[in-house]
């Protein structure tokens, strides 16, 4: 299968929100009207529909991944949409590569690692950004680790700003991944949207770290925070220069419908990266490793897109 720009792609970074999902985060206090002003300053989504009992969720995403020619997601899942991602992946075999929540705070935080290593997922989503009390590099995390170097699984970290109001950025810098990686050698640490804002410390850690990936998912509208200008031709390229094009996973962060699979995030970080192929920076291989082979690598996941 090819994707709309004409090359294979599976998408690393994605996420499965459900009904059960909305209702949750209205509980813990968020309101529609403030998560929808944020939404509308700070992404490309100008509406969102709220997903309800109605909704087929699963086959809402397989019929956008069959639209673009996009052969299979990788999706962070919620408490709340666990059960109901499990029955999507036997529904749709070879089309998700799931990718827990955890928060390490949870006293059965490394059974839930267990389980998911069980059923079929391939890595764990952590949200330092969103904790309290609680740092990366902290003892108490470092069960959750030993469980997904147990089962193989990926650690996905969301550092950086976010589009969460409550989160607290003192928990934002990548730098802290520095220790837990040097620990846990064996494990494979990725930092998703090019470490949002801490582009400079991730760029640091793939000299320190050989074993801290990225992803490119989102539009990477962070840049417009930065006080210096970067473009993501400039981004790819740095990326590349520092770690090389295999920790280089791309990614959309597409979450919400009626926008749903966002193919302006592909072509955009296609053109960058089309770009420099022809300043000789990156190959034709280099490509299908960033937007195909490398998530694949890393987890043994087979697409049937």
């Amino acid at each position: 299968m090819l994707s709309r720009v004409g090359i294979k792609v599976v998408d690393a970074h994605s996420h499965y929100f459900t009904a059960d999902t909305m209702r949750s985060w209205l509980s813990r206090g968020r309101t529609l009207e403030s998560f929808s002003n944020r939404t509308k300053s700070r992404t490309d989504m100008t509406s969102i529909e709220l997903p309800d009992e109605n909704w087929d969720t699963a086959q809402r995403w397989v019929d956008e991944l069959d639209k673009y020619g996009v052969e299979a997601m990788g999706v962070m899942v919620g408490t709340e949409a666990y059960d109901e991602f499990l029955a999507t992946m036997k529904r749709f075999p070879g089309r998700f590569i799931g990718y827990t929540n955890i928060n390490p705070s949870d006293p059965d935080a490394a059974e839930k690692v267990r389980k998911a290593a069980k059923d079929g997922f391939k890595g764990i989503k952590l949200y330092p950004s969103s904790w309290r009390g609680v740092k990366v590099y902290d003892e108490a995390v470092y069960p959750v680790y030993e469980e997904c170097l147990r089962h193989d699984l990926l650690v996905f970290l969301h550092f950086g700003i976010t589009i969460g109001g409550q989160a607290d950025l003192r928990n934002g810098n990548p730098i802290d991944i520095q220790v837990p990686s040097r620990d846990f050698p064996g494990l494979r640490f990725i930092i998703a949207h090019f470490g949002a804002g801490w582009f400079r410390e991730v760029l640091l850690m793939q000299y320190q770290a050989d074993n801290v990936y990225m992803d490119s998912s989102g539009s990477n509208s962070w840049m417009r925070y930065m006080p210096y200008d970067l473009d993501l031709k400039q981004i790819f390229r740095k990326a590349v220069q520092a770690g090389g094009s295999h920790k280089v996973l791309f990614g959309t962060d597409s979450t919400f419908f009626p926008r749903g699979w966002r193919l302006n995030v592909l072509e955009a970080q296609y053109s960058a990266c089309r770009e420099l192929v022809a300043d000789g920076v990156l190959t034709d291989e280099d490509i299908h490793s960033i937007f195909y082979g490398n998530i694949l690598e890393l987890t043994g996941f087979k697409p049937s897109g």
